[in-house]
């Protein structure tokens, strides 16, 4: 098995597994000239220009001022 199967099958069991942990939508962001090995990260897609786990936070901040 070559590099690009060995990714693509580590890429598949990262996906798999946050499926089965109940996540309905996920992205691969792909970076063709990392030096290092290439590794499943599980850092937040981006949503908005941000990362989504910030996007939550800014919604959830106005929804708490809206509600007082």
């Amino acid at each position: 098995m070559d590099a690009d199967e060995k990714l693509i099958e580590d890429i598949m069991a990262h996906l798999d597994n946050e499926t089965n942990l109940g996540a309905v939508r996920m992205s691969v962001n792909m970076d063709e000239g990392q030096q290092t090995e290439k590794e499943v990260s599980h850092k937040c897609c981006r949503a908005y220009g941000k990362d989504a786990t910030e996007t939550v936070n800014l919604l959830d901040m106005y929804s708490d001022s809206c509600n007082n």
